[in-house]
Parts: structure tokens; sequence; C-alpha cells
């Protein structure tokens, strides 16, 4: 193996999105070290390739720079055939897109635990200081049940940055404020062009009630009366699903999703508040449910087909090839023994013809400085 370039064994795509296929994969490396990983494959038909290109590579920058449990660590981007992949690390478990709609509504003390570690991830990217000593300042914009991720040992994973915005000076592509992003999950001033730390907490706000509740918020109102309205008789909503629901957590429910952002919790804020409320409910602990359920549920789960048909292939960094090519076996016409045969005395008699060329110039040479000479 040339220690210049790692080689990725393809396991099986695991997910799938607008920009690309997800696929679990393993690290090959010297001494038979070995690594599980995942590799963000971008589609090849895109009509937009270059500017996603940019945001995929930023988005690796990005989280490159970012410490939180709750945020994906990734290794590093890797150009294969022209194309950039992400190697992040394998996460095992599911979205809770993909949760709710096997289990319905989760347990108050579990989704409390989730929104408060994706508050705290949403906090740390935002005051990470970047390369130039300046805060990040990260929003992550797209913050929805699909992009949420939680694993068998319970632990809450925040996924694709690759529409985020942030002040980073090594960004590639331009930001635009409601190019990207989810219209069920966007805050009023979102939706409007602006683009604030508090729009992320708004769409959590939305998750948290969805979670809690079992069922989709519906679409955010530009009009302020009518937006509250909504907003008060969702939480009624969320009352009569929760009995004996703590006044602590319809109040964080609706603090979130204030019309105004000003009026909203900071994501540390929300933190807190969620580790406070913990002690007021009665439910299991996010592990203990995790490592019961995930595993459960990711039975009813079909896999993503492989489109780009990289399973069971080795992907080498700088070949030429995306997929590199098994070895040709005995039987076929590349590994015969005849053709095997036939090569080797090709080659052979251009290393003879070449000794004979370097042969007769150098006598040819010395002889005709031996006529000179006289």
């Amino acid at each position: 193996m040339d220690a210049d370039r790692r080689q990725y064994e393809v396991r099986a795509p695991v997910g799938k999105g607008g920009f690309g296929t997800v696929y679990e994969a393993r690290l090959l490396g010297e001494g038979g070290f070995s690594k599980r990983v995942a590799l963000k494959v971008l589609r090849r038909d895109l009509d937009d390739a270059e500017d996603i290109a940019q945001r995929q590579r930023d988005e690796a920058r990005i989280l490159g720079l970012i410490r939180h449990r709750a945020v994906v660590h990734v290794d590093g981007l890797v150009q294969l055939n022209g194309r950039w992949v992400v190697v992040m690390e394998f996460i095992d478990g599911l979205d809770l897109n993909k949760i709710m709609k096997q289990h319905g509504r989760l347990p108050s003390s579990v989704a409390i635990q989730v929104i408060g570690e994706v508050a705290g991830a949403l906090h740390v990217a935002y005051h990470t200081d970047g390369p130039d000593g300046r805060p990040l300042r990260l929003l992550h914009r797209d913050i929805k049940p699909g992009n949420i991720t939680v694993t068998t040992a319970g632990e809450v994973k925040v996924l694709d940055f690759g529409v985020a915005r942030a002040d980073f000076d090594l960004r590639e592509a331009e930001t635009r404020s409601v190019r990207f992003g989810s219209m069920g999950y966007m805050s009023p001033e979102r939706l409007e062009g602006e683009d604030l730390a508090a729009g992320d907490i708004y769409s959590l706000g939305v998750l948290l009630w969805e979670m809690l509740c079992g069922t989709r918020f519906g679409q955010t109102q530009l009009a302020r009366k009518k937006q509250v309205a909504r907003v008060e008789e969702q939480l009624e909503v969320l009352k009569g699903k929760l009995e004996n629901a703590p006044e602590g957590l319809v109040q964080l429910v609706r603090e979130m999703l204030a019309f105004f952002p000003q009026d909203r919790p900071t994501g540390r804020d929300v933190e807190r508040r969620c580790g406070e409320l913990l002690r007021e409910v009665n439910g299991p602990l996010l592990r203990d449910w995790s490592e019961h359920e995930i595993p459960r549920l990711q039975h009813g789960v079909q896999p993503p087909e492989d489109e780009e048909g990289l399973t069971g292939t080795i992907l080498v960094e700088g070949k030429p090839d995306l997929a590199a090519p098994p070895a040709p076996s005995a039987s076929s016409g590349g590994g015969s023994p005849a053709w095997t045969l036939l090569k080797a005395l090709v080659v052979t008699l251009l290393v003879v013809l070449i000794v004979v060329m370097f042969a007769v110039v150098g006598f040819g040479g010395l002889l005709l400085g031996s006529m000179l000479a006289r």
C-alpha cells in the first residue's frame, strides 16, 4: 500500500440526501490498521455541482474547528476522480425523522435530553474561535428531525453543516439567507431573510414540540398575531398530550417559539434549563432508552439504494478512478497465463532492443574517436 494514499473499503450506503450519498466504509492503514468511517460522496448529476462541492469543503473545514460531543468529527477531505468526499466519524444510529415515524412521540425525558445536547452544540459552534481568532458565529440554518441523529449509545449528533453560515475567511461558497432550510422549521425573521442565532433556537423549539407531540408543528406565519395565536394553540395541544406537564417545559417551548428573536433564550440558556427540567420529569435516561429502542427501530428501516455503485469497491486517494477496480482474475482475459507470458516476452524484447541500441551507439562512438585520434 502507498503510505501517502489512504484506502477506503466501501461497505454499504447508510444515508442519502439532496447532495449525495453517505457510505459506511473502513479506512485501511499500514500494519493492519483499520477504522470504521463514513464517506459523504457528492452526486455526479447535480446542476449546481461546483457550489455544492464548495459547501462540502466548507463543512469539513468548519467542523474541523469545532469540538463538541454532539458535532460530528471530520477526519478530512479526500479528492477522488475530481470529486470531494468528506471523511467523517461513523454514526451508528437513526435520525429523529426515522425514529418518530416508527415510534411516534418520545418520552419527555428523552426529548429534553436531545434538545439540551443540540442547544449546547449550537452554543459552542457559535462561540468557537476561527483561525483568525474571531468567533465563528456559526448558524446551522437547517435544524430539523432529519439532521439530528441519536446513536445506539445514547449520543446525539448534529448533521449537515454544509448549509451553515459562519464568519469564516476560508469559505468558498457564497452564503445566502433563505436558499437553504426547511420551511416548517424556519423562524419568521429567517423567512424574511434575516439570519440570527435565535433562528436556530426557533427551529429547535419546533423540534422539541414535535418530539413531545409526535406530529408536525406546521407552517410558520409571517404575521405576528397569527403566529402568536398559532403557537398558543399548539401549546394547548402539547398540554393535552402530556399529563401533568411541568409548567417550566411548556414555558420553555413558548419562549423558544417567540415571534421576536430577542425574546428567545440563547443556546446556553436552553441547555441549562433542559438540565433543570430533567429533574422534574419522570422517564428513562437517553442512554438507557437508546440502547433498547434504537437497535429495534433500525430493523424497520430500509437501507438506501446504492445509486453510485460503490459498495464493495476500494477508494484510493489521488487515484484517477473513483473506485479502484479489483485485480484481474486468472479466468479473465487480462490475467490469463498466455496473456501474462506474451506481456513478459514483449517487455523482454524491448529491454534487449534498448541494450543493443546503447551498445551500437557506444561502439560507434569509440570507433569515431579512434579515427579522429589518427
